[in-house]
């Protein structure tokens, strides 16, 4: 099958609309984010074509290309008649290929651990798994909150925080888990998020008024997201359940964390999503693929 693309603009967006409405029962994020998008510089909005007049889009993704050389791939997605005829597949193809043009060093993306499909485009494509972030939630009135000092607990600006985080184990590379989402260490720029941190474990508070995010919470949601020491993370989430929600607007709140703090967390009365199976874990996994050899796919 021969496919089209070409860059998208504002005139597209009702066609754009109208491919997300129906993905993941309507719960797309697109809408919030596509004006942004193509607003923005240093990023690449690509539409898919069955034909060379290009006008009946089919699919469409994203290439951001950070400063340090890496291409960001998001936002990948085919009109639900077209899926499952390997047109997801080219698409990534040319999201690579365009990375390569423009002198990207590494592609990376992200998707569920429960997301076989977009992990099956990853192998195809040669991608490697890089990280892995925990995904727990729970509704605010079943939460055990532990004990802490809050003496030791103290609030930082973006600027501090980046410089804990280098310091603290996040896993291979630099990237930062920023809940449906990773970015460069250097790229971490959010001024609507909290920040805390004690002694030995940082904190990162996000709700729905973060707009650097391709994802944001709801209305009645807050991710948090932990490094550190597991029991130092623990008290932090506690006190901020205490001391940094609304609780009139906030009833869920979901924890991004690293493997070895899952199980101090879950005594708190987290749990696995229950937008997933209930009975197996979930994480954003982050994939990279090295582009710097000459072989192209």
């Amino acid at each position: 099958m021969k496919l089209y693309f070409r860059a998208l603009t504002k005139e597209d967006i009702p066609a754009i609309l109208d491919i997300s409405k129906d993905i993941w029962e309507g719960d797309d994020y697109i809408p919030d984010v596509i004006e942004r998008w193509l607003n923005e510089k240093d990023h690449l909005a690509y539409g898919t074509f069955l034909e060379e007049e290009m006008k009946e889009l089919i699919g469409f993704g994203r290439v951001k290309v950070f400063s340090n050389g890496v291409a960001w791939l998001e936002g990948g997605r085919v009109k639900v008649s077209h899926q499952k005829k390997g047109i997801g597949r080219e698409q990534l193809k040319y999201a690579i290929d365009y990375a390569i043009k423009v002198g990207a060093r590494t592609a990376q993306y992200d998707t569920s651990s429960r997301n076989f499909g977009s992990q099956s485009l990853a192998k195809f494509h040669g991608f490697k798994e890089k990280k892995r972030t925990e995904v727990l939630v729970s509704d605010l009135s079943e939460l055990n909150l532990k004990e802490y000092d809050s003496s030791d607990i103290r609030k930082i600006s973006n600027e501090e925080a980046k410089e804990i985080y280098k310091v603290l184990d996040i896993g291979p590379g630099d990237e930062l888990n920023i809940g449906w989402s990773y970015v460069p260490l250097a790229n971490l720029e959010d001024k609507n998020s909290l920040w805390l941190t004690n002694s030995d474990a940082i904190l990162q508070k996000i709700d729905i008024r973060s707009i650097v995010l391709p994802e944001t919470p709801r209305e009645n949601e807050v991710w948090i997201v932990v490094y550190g020491d597991p029991e130092a993370a623990s008290q932090l989430i506690s006190y901020t359940v205490d001391h940094e929600l609304n609780k009139d607007e906030i009833n869920i709140i979901a924890v991004y964390c690293q493997t070895e703090a899952l199980e101090s967390i879950k005594k708190m009365g987290f749990k696995n999503p229950s937008w997933e199976d209930k009975n197996e874990p979930t994480a954003v996994v982050l994939f990279e693929k090295d582009l710097r050899s000459k072989k192209r796919i």
